[in-house]
């Protein structure tokens, strides 16, 4: 099963996201990295100019199991959260 809003390649769930700008980009990834934790675990983020992707998969190369998922619900929480 695949989180709303998320994209599933392979073994991976995906999300992307547009911003006005890199600086509302980078506030959102400081954010996630501060209130999407499981486990000491945060997903995988990259930001170029106004768009930032995150990517969470299994630190095993396992296929996604309900820690992946449990961690997608995190960074979807500090995304419903206002600003």
């Amino acid at each position: 099963m695949t989180p709303d809003g998320w994209e599933r390649r392979g073994q991976t769930l995906v999300r992307e996201l547009q911003f006005r700008d890199f600086d509302d980009g980078m506030r959102l990834m400081d954010r996630i990295a501060a209130g999407a934790v499981d486990y000491g675990r945060r997903p995988d983020m990259s930001i170029s100019l106004n768009r930032v992707r995150l990517e969470i998969s299994n630190l095993h190369h396992h296929d996604l199991t309900p820690a992946e998922l449990r961690l997608a619900a995190k960074v979807d929480a500090v995304l419903e959260r206002p600003v």
